[in-house]
């Protein structure tokens, strides 16, 4: 069983590196990838031994990349690239995440004021080095019901999952927030991954709104993606079908994961994602054997 998306305290996981190993190692998982959002530095914790030697199986560098198709948020998960190289675009194309939700909370309060969205100010308590400023809001605006005019989806109003996938994110609603200005653009995004020796696939298609499922032919003809994720935690059995038929298709990679962060995301386990997640190497053989002998971090 393996787990290619995962994160950790580099960016919005609540494990450190070495806790999500010693997770990993429990599972008897025989493949790992850290695909922190738009961060390697667990990598570099890796190069610590009594870190690395926690895990008996093999470690694949991987990085989750946020960016922006036709202003909704996506994601691109890398594979394989160079460390080094990869940092340097990082240094280059990319806020910090800090810095990122500093400027997301300033862009999301000025729009929803600019539309007449009633909330306090004050009650928008975040930590910007380690959380987001949405799940704040979501709950702060959900208090007035006065609010709920602003809502494409009624589900929105319950999960802060749905506010942000459905509302924020999702051009189609008036609580929809151009948040563009903040990452790399798609090209640069997959750019980046190239360019620094790895592959690039489109992270977990149908957890974003149904904007993106719809459009997604248009973006792999378009954009020089390598791979899709196929299997992942929300997915049902069809959905995960019919992305292992456009691969087999359009020629294209597979990969898969339980988007594991910890205690920060419920019901998302290494390994088993819901409880009947389970991957098998299979799937990513046909390329990994490629990448994984050059490129994996090797205990020291």
């Amino acid at each position: 069983m393996i787990d290619i998306h995962s994160h950790t305290v580099h960016s919005d996981g609540s494990s450190s590196v070495l806790e999500l190993l010693e997770e990993a190692e429990k599972l008897n998982l025989t493949l790992l990838s850290i695909t922190d959002h738009n961060s390697i530095q667990a990598y570099y914790e890796l190069q610590n031994s009594n870190i690395r030697n926690q895990f008996k199986g093999e470690i694949i560098p991987g990085i989750e990349i946020t960016t922006t198709y036709k202003g909704e948020i996506i994601e691109i998960l890398g594979y394989g690239f160079d460390l080094d190289m990869m940092q340097q675009f990082l240094n280059n194309n990319v806020l910090t995440f800090e810095e990122k939700q500093l400027k997301e909370y300033e862009l999301v309060k000025n729009r929803y004021k600019d539309i007449g969205v009633i909330f306090n100010e004050d009650n928008i308590k975040f930590n910007p080095k380690i959380e987001s400023c949405r799940p704040a809001f979501a709950i702060e605006i959900k208090k007035y019901p006065e609010n709920y005019k602003f809502f494409l989806n009624q589900e929105s109003i319950t999960t802060t999952s749905g506010f942000t996938r459905n509302e924020l994110f999702n051009p189609k609603s008036p609580l929809y927030v151009d948040e563009s200005s903040l990452f790399p653009s798609l090209e640069t995004a997959i750019a980046m991954i190239h360019l620094s020796g790895g592959l690039a696939f489109l992270a977990h298609t149908f957890a974003y709104s149904p904007n993106i499922a719809s459009e997604l032919l248009n973006i792999i003809d378009n954009y020089e993606l390598d791979g899709l994720e196929c299997f992942y935690t929300t997915f049902t059995k069809e959905q995960s079908n019919y992305l292992v038929s456009i691969c087999k298709n359009k020629g294209l990679y597979m990969s898969g994961g339980s988007d594991f962060h910890g205690t920060r995301k419920i019901n998302h386990n290494l390994g088993t994602g819901h409880g009947d997640l389970c991957i098998e190497e299979a799937i990513v053989e046909n390329w990994i054997n490629n990448y994984l002998p050059s490129f994996k971090v090797k205990k020291i």
